[in-house]
């Protein structure tokens, strides 16, 4: 069963503080996609799912 995506959760997934400004959490987004991928790396579909999601909650407060 998949976690729900909490703002807490989604700091964690993309490893950034709390406190993070748009920019920070931007970037972060960018390094996870170029890393998960799944045009790239098609094992790591589920953690590409994640970081996208995470990044498109964040984003919202922005």
């Amino acid at each position: 069963m998949v976690e729900p995506m909490t703002k807490e959760r989604a700091y964690a997934v993309l490893g950034v503080d709390e406190s993070a400004d748009f920019s920070a959490v931007s970037l972060a987004f960018r390094n996870l996609r170029e890393k998960y991928h799944p045009d790239k790396n098609p094992a790591f579909r589920k953690e590409y799912a994640e970081a996208l999601a995470a990044f498109e909650l964040l984003q919202r407060d922005y």
